[in-house]
């Protein structure tokens, strides 16, 4: 090999042996970097810290997410399973055997009517259908016309909830909808329905739509006129990775949330959410699943960081 050759080679090697050193040179600060800036964001507590703050810690997961429409409502009477006993003449009311809240079966006599058409042979008023006596407008004594109510029964062990939606919502819902539902009687508890119907007219006043939702009511605790709340589930994501609200602490512009690393560490991430429902927050980006997140005392650990920065300058 020439003498020129051989400067040449010698010339490409070290021009290849350079370009490698400060590629690795390279990698090395951009990597160093990384991790510096990932130490910047970490929150290192004592012993003696640790035990007095009393952090409490979840751990991310992926579980469904229902996302709910909360509206009022009230209890009414299953109209379908609703009859009134009334006057099939004109006449005078001469015997009740029944008050309200009495139970009935088909067919049972519940009072007398004395009519100038059948003077002999006063007319029997019978119950249409099994159930409880809910209304009493008539009174023994008193002149009935002709169609007259004198009771009302209704089958206690079904009865409707009407919730009222409002305008801008009605096309959030639809028939066959889960309802998860609550009265004052029995706060702790929550019900059960679906919806049956969807109004097809608005209120003019409260600018709402009536829903019917058919709820089993056979223990009878469920009284016409109670006040409810309503959940309807009108969507669920099903694979949602969800952590509590309380985790999150706004910094600036962003949320961010302390993520428990080995030990006494705690790293800040920052947050980007999507649905809130029922005290937990949709994480679209910033947590992995399975990750454990600080919830009680997240906020003092941001005031730690900040305290951390504020000595550094």
């Amino acid at each position: 090999m020439n003498t020129a050759k051989k400067k040449s080679l010698v010339f490409v090697v070290l021009v290849l042996w350079l370009w490698g050193c400060g590629k690795k040179e390279s990698g090395g600060e951009s990597q160093a970097h990384e991790e510096a800036e990932k130490e910047e964001n970490v929150v290192v507590l004592s012993e003696e810290s640790l035990k007095n703050l009393d952090l409490k810690t979840e751990t991310a997961a992926v579980r469904p997410l229902r996302k709910k429409l909360k509206v009022p409502g009230r209890i009414s009477p299953d109209l379908n399973r609703t009859a009134k006993v009334s006057a099939t003449l004109e006449g005078r009311i001469v015997k009740l055997n029944q008050d309200l809240g009495d139970r009935v079966d088909l067919g049972t006599v519940m009072g007398l009517l004395e009519t100038p058409e059948l003077l002999d042979k006063p007319v029997l008023l019978r119950a249409p259908i099994p159930g409880v006596v809910t209304e009493k407008p008539g009174a023994l004594g008193e002149l009935m016309e002709k169609g007259q109510v004198i009771y009302v029964l209704s089958d206690p062990r079904h009865v409707w909830l009407i919730g009222e939606v409002k305008e801008q919502d009605v096309a959030l819902v639809q028939p066959g909808q889960a309802v998860d539902f609550t009265v004052l009687s029995y706060p702790q508890e929550v019900f059960q329905g679906k919806i049956a119907r969807v109004g097809n007219a608005v209120e003019m006043d409260s600018r709402t739509f009536e829903i019917r939702i058919e709820v089993d009511n056979k223990d009878g605790r469920l009284k016409p006129g109670m006040f409810a709340d309503l959940e309807i589930i009108t969507e669920v994501l099903h694979n949602a990775l969800l952590i509590s609200d309380v985790a999150l602490q706004t910094e600036s512009e962003e949320q961010i949330a302390f993520v428990a690393l080995d030990g006494n560490r705690f790293e800040k991430r920052v947050v980007k959410v999507g649905r809130e429902q029922d005290g937990w927050v949709q994480v679209l980006d910033g947590i992995k699943a399975g990750e454990r997140v600080v919830t009680e005392g997240s906020f003092t650990l941001k005031s730690e960081m900040l305290k951390g920065e504020l000595g550094e300058e």
